[in-house]
């Protein structure tokens, strides 16, 4: 009786021996994702890599190795349930700005007795976008202080002739641009437009990339962090903006090259998805930028422009303000 089951186990060992060598990394599923898209640099994240267990056998062995940004290898072992799933997670680093394709996990299944492994490589396609730093200095905040304080200020003044909210008796003070020839005629007397002065700004950030002057590599990276600031400096003052640039976007489809109006967490990281993204190199020039700008958002809305040199345009209509990384 007992050699009887000697002979049936060992029949089931070399029926598992063979069937995991020959069909045991098959039976595996795989897929890995970044739990975050867009991160910060020096910011770990975790890379989570999911193996499913196609079959109704268990699996006991399997082990993902994942080569991460900085090079190292490591690696995690686990073992799979019948028709189960599993998640291992791995901490990944990346230190600069820029877009990084993941390197794709492998995964080893080992034989029932341990003695061989089968792999093969995750298929997907994955990639992270790392934001650029702040750059939070005195003089970014005090600049962008002063003009938008300004621009609040003569919109004040300069009511917005777009927001028509009633009509009242002309005084002889007001422009003639400002008479409503259609109200007078119905009160029989002049009538003056009312304009809202009450609605909060709108601004349009501009990053350009042109430039004439040999730009280093840390001034272009100032540029993206000097746009970073203005923008939570917007985010945390509740004021809406868009954006607009000109970088070549790495990965990108050469068509985006900006964001349209809002405010909010979900705003914000669509634009940190471009400042990351953004190369040195420029895909049209600056006047071509200042035009997207004035179609999209209006000649007359204010314009915060980042550059790493002097702005190659001298005419630009309403408010704006300059920030030249090579002078701050």
């Amino acid at each position: 009786m007992i050699i009887f089951f000697l002979i049936v186990l060992i029949i089931l060992i070399f029926f598992l021996q063979q069937w995991t060598l020959e069909n045991g990394i098959d039976a595996v599923d795989g897929n890995y994702w970044p739990e975050e898209n867009i991160v910060d640099p020096g910011e770990a994240f975790n890379l989570t890599v999911e193996l499913k267990n196609l079959t109704r056998l268990p699996l006991y062995f399997l082990k993902v190795q994942y080569e991460g940004l900085d090079g190292k290898t490591s690696a995690l072992s686990t073992w799979v349930k019948p028709l189960q799933k599993v998640q291992l997670r791995f901490s990944i680093l990346a230190n600069e700005r820029g877009r990084y394709l993941l390197k794709r996990p492998t995964v080893a299944c080992g034989d029932f007795l341990g003695l061989k492994e089968t792999k093969k490589e995750l298929e997907q396609y994955r990639e992270v976008v790392v934001a650029p730093e702040p750059y939070s200095t005195q003089d970014v905040k005090q600049t962008l202080g002063k003009f938008l304080g300004d621009y609040s200020v003569r919109r004040f003044i300069h009511e917005d002739p777009i927001l028509t909210v009633g009509f009242r008796e002309y005084t002889g003070r007001e422009p003639m641009k400002m008479i409503s020839w259609k109200q007078s005629a119905q009160k029989q007397q002049l009538m003056v437009k009312e304009f809202d002065h009450t609605v909060e700004p709108v601004l349009s950030i501009l990053v350009n990339i042109e430039t004439d002057s040999d730009i280093t590599k840390a001034e272009f990276e100032k540029c993206f962090s000097i746009a970073r600031t203005v923008c939570a400096n917007l985010e945390a003052k509740g004021i809406s903006y868009d954006f607009y640039t000109n970088a070549l976007m790495a990965g990108g489809t050469g068509t985006d090259y900006s964001v349209n109006e809002g405010i909010g967490s979900r705003h914000f990281l669509k634009i940190l998805e471009f400042l990351g993204r953004s190369t040195y190199s420029a895909s049209f020039s600056a006047e071509k930028l200042l035009e997207m700008a004035d179609e999209h958002g209006g000649k007359e809305r204010g314009k915060i422009i980042i550059t790493p040199s002097t702005f190659p345009l001298t005419s630009i209509d309403g408010q704006f303000l300059i920030l030249r990384s090579t002078q701050l």
